[in-house]
């Protein structure tokens, strides 16, 4: 019935698995777990393939890096049960009934064969180590909401850390195999669930996300995130337009431009990007992080014949 995905990369996924074998045996219900090691170190890849001798599990590895959506697809393509659950492999399982709330939910929903339910991210209450500190209070302060919040706009930022889908949805399109490098793969699926009006419901079944890149990784990966961004909305996909006209960063950068501001952010940027960045580094804040996301966004955006003047 139920097809546990897990992208696997530089992380100890026994821990994770562990908890998860003990709900899905007592629930008694027919399942798997997948999990495709995209290149890690060997030290994780070593600890992570004792997982194999697990009967119910399969842990399959790449000999060279493909990036989390081929990953996915991948790992989608093996499933042999009508229900995939997606999780990255950095969550940890806050609920003794986690697996049993989704089939509950799954449940609810069996006469619907398209159909998407996410469970929510976690973070522990505990403040990390200032160095960790900025994807900590990010994902506490913009990540991590109640059911009833993410149901008032359920396509917003969709995120496959936690979320369960039936595998007729891979029938109908997949992750974009373009999104090589971090960030954004995810929000395109979601825009594309929006156009198909595929139904996207939100309940209260968190995990925690235990993987906290530091304060300069995680600011590595905005970067790349954006960079993805700035590809993307120069393609023809059909999902451009939904990201333009809902994406809040595309948001504000259009009403900069409205305004014959943009030359002047990437400016800024040229200027004091690094200075901000380092700011950031030292001494983490939102609004710091959103206004280097726009002067960064803008930079990128920046014509090449205006760079140059």
């Amino acid at each position: 019935m139920l097809s546990v995905l897990i992208p696997v990369y530089n992380h100890n996924v026994l821990p994770l698995v562990t908890a998860l074998l003990k709900q899905l045996r007592k629930s008694g219900v027919p399942f798997e777990i997948i999990m495709l090691d995209d290149a890690s170190d060997q030290q994780y890849r070593f600890k992570n393939a004792k997982l194999d001798f697990e009967p119910e599990v399969t842990y399959l590895q790449n000999l060279f890096n493909v990036g989390r959506a081929k990953v996915r697809n991948v790992l989608a393509s093996k499933a042999h049960y009508p229900y995939i659950l997606f999780m990255d492999c950095d969550a940890a399982v806050a609920q003794s009934d986690y697996i049993a709330k989704y089939l509950e939910e799954i449940d609810k929903h069996k006469d619907m064969p398209l159909v998407v339910i996410n469970g929510g991210v976690l973070y522990r209450a505990k403040k990390p180590k200032d160095n960790r500190y900025l994807r900590w209070y990010y994902g506490t302060h913009r990540e991590q909401k109640t059911a009833a919040e993410r149901n008032l706009h359920p396509y917003d930022s969709f995120t496959p850390f936690n979320v369960v889908m039936s595998k007729e949805i891979f029938s109908h399109f997949e992750f974009d195999e373009n999104f090589v490098t971090y960030g954004n793969e995810d929000t395109i699926f979601g825009y594309q669930l929006k156009q198909e009006n595929i139904p996207y419901i939100h309940i209260d079944n968190g995990l925690y996300h235990e993987g906290l890149d530091t304060n300069a990784q995680y600011l590595k990966k905005v970067e790349s995130a954006i960079d993805n961004i700035v590809s993307f909305i120069g393609t023809d996909h059909p999902a451009v337009g939904e990201m333009k006209a809902h994406m809040r960063l595309l948001q504000v950068y259009a009403r900069c431009q409205k305004f014959h501001l943009s030359p002047l952010l990437a400016k800024l940027y040229a200027r004091a990007g690094q200075h901000l960045k380092r700011k950031i580094v030292n001494a983490p804040s939102l609004f710091k992080l959103d206004l280097y996301k726009l002067l960064y966004l803008s930079a990128k955006l920046m014509p090449a014949k205006a760079k140059k003047k």
